[in-house]
């Protein structure tokens, strides 16, 4: 079909007004086109481009503000990464750490000096700064920790052949699972009220923590034959005696527990005014330094109970038996706090999930731990009140 071209005819006095506005519309457009090129915007006045909107860092840090002040040196800090990577290198004046990154998050346990103390982040291309202020904690209300050993004890713990289990490796690995509890404490707090509290402890001239060896005057079969309620009284009296009771809450560490023929001897868990103690029968799982914290935490070897204590809350593995020990050493000290057993949380069977704090994953257990799935690694609302007023916790 041919094409018609059809030509209408405007009336002049209508062509006027469309020419004019024609002019205003071309007007409008050269305008704005100057703004855009930083020409005049029609006033004499040079066009200023506009600030584009800020973009989210690639890096960012949940749970800590920059230049936030903290009273304890081994900060849980939780992040995410906007790239598709596996790990996040963090770098302090001191030392370089990596930690894993898993579907964008992570969690990293960073050593502070006294002082402010600036935290770089990099990870796929993209970084992050933190500054965090640690102020050694001023309350003269302090923990200490201890290892307590036999009146016949070399101060050797159960661990399995060819482990080091020394009364220094015990030393080494309760000096940190001591830093561990700490933060545990002020963490889960933060997570309750927002405010991150915990206690002081019992530190040497180098701002670690003591762990100052009891020797009991009983040996160990004396120890073995009496009831948990009578190794609290013998651990007591000797902190009495030694003038070491008062002023000071005591988490003792027991090194003469023992396991013989699948029987536990002397694992007693107790707690209440100034002291707590715990078997040390989790310590062959546990590690001796931060390095090693990820890989235990992960170690799902499953125990032998022909040789070797499975206190794990029923779970059999190396990882559990690490967390349990240093959740129920946290739950016992909890007592002396004053903190009475909760449905809930680490003052219930929520201390089998210490390890949940520290890492994204768990052996067995599918969900990836974000600080919203942590289980029982909490204080159960009933313990909080306890806590706040408490004049052994402070800020």
């Amino acid at each position: 079909m041919p094409i018609t071209q059809t030509t209408h005819t405007m009336p002049s006095q209508h062509l006027s007004r469309y020419c004019h506005r024609i002019q205003l519309t071309l007007a409008a457009s050269l305008l704005s086109l100057l703004a855009a090129c930083g020409g005049s915007s029609g006033d004499g006045t040079p066009a200023q481009p506009k600030p584009e909107p800020a973009k989210p860092s690639a890096i960012q840090i949940s749970n800590f503000s920059d230049g936030e002040t903290i009273r304890y040196s081994l900060p849980i800090i939780n992040g995410r990464v906007n790239a598709d990577v596996k790990s996040i290198t963090i770098n302090t004046a001191e030392k370089a750490y990596v930690a894993d990154v898993v579907d964008g998050n992570f969690k990293a346990l960073i050593p502070l000096r006294n002082g402010l103390n600036d935290i770089s982040f990099s990870a796929g291309g993209q970084s992050s700064r933190l500054s965090i202020n640690y102020l050694a904690a001023d309350n003269p209300r302090k923990v200490r920790m201890m290892y307590a050993i036999a009146a016949d004890d070399d101060g050797s713990f159960v661990a399995e052949a060819g482990m080091p289990n020394t009364m220094e490796d015990a030393r080494k690995r309760i000096v940190l699972q001591a830093l561990l509890m700490q933060s545990a404490t002020a963490e889960m707090l933060y997570k309750a009220t927002k405010q991150r509290i915990t206690y002081a402890l019992l530190e040497d001239g180098n701002g670690k923590p003591t762990v100052t060896t009891l020797r009991l005057p009983l040996t160990r079969a004396q120890l073995y034959a009496k009831t948990d309620n009578e190794i609290y009284s013998v651990i007591a009296k000797s902190l009495q005696d030694a003038n070491m009771y008062d002023k000071v809450k005591s988490m003792v560490i027991m090194g003469f527990s023992s396991y013989k023929n699948e029987k536990f001897l002397a694992h007693a868990a107790l707690g209440g005014d100034n002291l707590g103690i715990f078997g040390g029968l989790h310590l062959y799982a546990c590690p001796d330094s931060l390095d090693q914290l990820a890989a235990s935490f992960a170690n799902a070897k499953i125990i032998d109970r022909k040789f070797l204590p499975d206190d794990s809350g029923g779970r059999e593995t190396y990882w559990a038996q690490c967390a349990t020990g240093m959740g129920a050493s946290l739950h016992e000290l909890g007592h002396t706090f004053g903190l009475d057993h909760t449905p809930t949380g680490i003052m219930s069977r929520g201390s089998d999930n210490f390890n949940r704090l520290f890492t994204l994953r768990e052996p067995g257990f599918a969900a990836l731990l974000t600080t919203q799935n942590e289980g029982g690694a909490i204080w159960d609302p009933a313990s909080i009140p306890g806590l706040l007023q408490s004049e052994w916790l402070k800020k």
